[in-house]
């Protein structure tokens, strides 16, 4: 892999460092303050509900008691003598020797002033029976009956009625010491088992916790240790919950992690092979167009892919003789490049013993046959022209028709010769259906050769470029230079496709016949093109 992609990998990808807090953890301090807060609350709430039921018990016990007493006392408020203070005095130390939370006991007349007391002082000095405000437990109370706890003080006042005449009231105040230690009884029993869940419970649910979220640890240790070279994951974990799928799905992905690295690396290759055959392809793809006074030759190339398997060449004999190829490969991209490659190879050692049109392409179709895959074939075209004299000797193997525009004719001419392509037929059955075709070249005549990548082409609208255009293109070059028409030709061809992809590759070979025999030479290329 290279350094980029390694980098881009890298980028942005999550480092076990800066995630060093174990969530197990986290989840038994989270557990715990529930916990200790689930307890805080419970104890409250029961503690609340235990002081009350055990307030309401004592209140009944101190209102039933005070009732008792009250019938006795009203008896001895409306003696015949006066209210019976002696026998009142009695029954107060009575109510408060029977209930040892009782601090004083009183009964006071109709207005209130106590006529006895536990304490003979509150009576000798006038005192009145403050009657509680409010009614605590006042579904146990009945008509002027007032219950209440001030401070550390349980008040009570029972009226004391005769016929249902209110003669006065008998008055308490009482400990509420049962209410305290139930309230002290519940507190120290939430805590207890607080602590208990602390010591014991708490320690046995991290335990718990532990086992369960064991899975979590599992993941990402793996994760962790995981290397960016070899993402692959195979984490144990089996079981059937969420754990268990998302173990499963981080090994899924770590194997396709793993494959998209491999196809990444793959790709850079590829890429780096394709950059390397286009280069190799440009460095064979003619440099310069032979030219001279009698003629002159174009050309162009442009592939559909990053390369193609169109070719097109010229081979200078150094004498009177120059050859023009121009040959399509069934293949295309990489595969059509190395079969173009290989018949260019194969031409260029025939030609060192063999000039002649069709016996050249009997020679390279006797040598690719044996070398070319299975299914694959080259069509090629092959012209030998003549610079002295302007004859130009042609064959082709399956290829597209030569167009011959003649100065003297209004439309030019479409010559085809017989042939099969090159590495689909053997030598005896391919040498016997080659055919030889020659031109006797006029000032003025153009000679345009292809591939079916520029007539087949289509636009948006799936019509073809076609014949027709092309045509249009060779009568409108005129007195032009073979370069400016091939320009023309190449342009006119892209206006047409627009954005519409590039199926196959194209080619393009002009000659223009001026008829001046005046020596020879090259000149260099304008402009090759390839796709983008």
């Amino acid at each position: 892999m290279s350094s980029n992609a390694q980098n881009d990998m890298e980028q942005g990808w999550p480092r076990a460092s800066q995630f060093g807090r174990s969530i197990r953890l986290e989840f038994s301090l989270y557990l715990s303050v529930a916990i200790l807060v689930i307890m805080a609350v419970t104890g409250q709430v029961v503690t609340s509900r235990f002081v009350e039921t055990v307030g309401q018990s004592v209140a009944e016990k101190l209102v039933v008691q005070a009732r008792s007493f009250s019938g006795t006392a009203g008896k001895h408020i409306i003696s015949e003598a006066g209210p019976d203070a002696l026998m009142l005095s009695n029954i107060c130390k009575k109510l408060a020797a029977d209930n040892t939370d009782v601090y004083w006991a009183g009964i006071a007349d109709q207005h209130n002033r106590f006529l006895a007391h536990t304490d003979i002082k509150a009576v000798v000095s006038g005192k009145s029976l403050v009657v509680p405000e409010g009614k605590s437990y006042a579904d146990i109370l009945r008509t002027d009956e007032a219950f209440a706890i001030r401070g550390d003080t349980i008040y009570t006042a029972i009226p004391i009625t005769e016929n249902g005449i209110l003669l006065g009231r008998l008055g308490l105040a009482a400990s509420p010491r049962e209410i305290k230690a139930a309230r002290e009884a519940s507190i120290l029993t939430v805590v207890s088992i607080t602590l208990l869940m602390l010591v014991i419970g708490l320690p046995v649910t991290m335990l718990l916790v532990n086992r369960k979220l064991n899975p979590v640890k599992v993941i990402a240790d793996h994760l962790k240790t995981m290397s960016l070279e070899s993402p692959q994951l195979d984490i144990p974990v089996k079981s059937k919950n969420e754990f268990g799928y998302l173990a499963k799905t981080l090994n899924v992905m770590g194997q396709k992690l793993d494959a998209a690295r491999q196809k990444m690396i793959e790709n850079e290759r590829m890429a780096r092979e394709l950059e390397i055959a286009c280069e190799i392809q440009a460095s064979i793809l003619p440099k310069e167009y032979p030219s001279a006074q009698s003629y002159e030759f174009a050309g162009a190339y442009r592939s559909a892919k990053e390369v193609g398997g169109d070719y097109y060449d010229f081979i200078d004999f150094r004498d009177d003789h120059i050859a023009c190829i121009v040959a399509d490969v069934s293949g295309k991209s990489l595969p059509g490049m190395l079969v173009m490659l290989m018949t260019r190879d194969i031409i260029r050692q025939v030609t060192r013993v063999e000039r002649q049109p069709a016996a050249v392409l009997c020679a390279v179709n006797k040598e690719l046959r044996n070398n070319i895959k299975k299914g694959m074939f080259v069509t090629m075209f092959y012209g030998l022209l003549n610079r002295s004299t302007g004859k130009f000797t042609f064959a082709s193997a399956g290829h597209n028709p030569l167009i011959h525009r003649s100065s003297g004719l209004e439309k030019p001419t479409l010559i085809k010769t017989k042939g099969y392509p090159l590495g689909l037929m053997a030598p005896a059955q391919f040498d016997s259906r080659i055919e030889t075709g020659s031109i006797q070249l006029k000032a003025g005549d153009w000679l345009v050769q292809y591939t079916d990548g520029v007539n087949e082409a289509q636009n948006a609208a799936s019509e073809e470029y076609g014949m027709d255009r092309l045509q249009e293109c060779i009568m409108s070059a005129t007195d032009g230079d073979p370069s400016v028409f091939v320009k023309t030709t190449m342009d006119n061809h892209s206006a047409f496709v627009g954005g519409t992809e590039q199926f196959d590759d194209i080619t393009i070979m002009a000659l223009k016949w001026t008829g001046i025999a005046v020596g020879h030479g090259i000149r260099e290329v304008a402009e090759v093109v390839h796709a983008d």
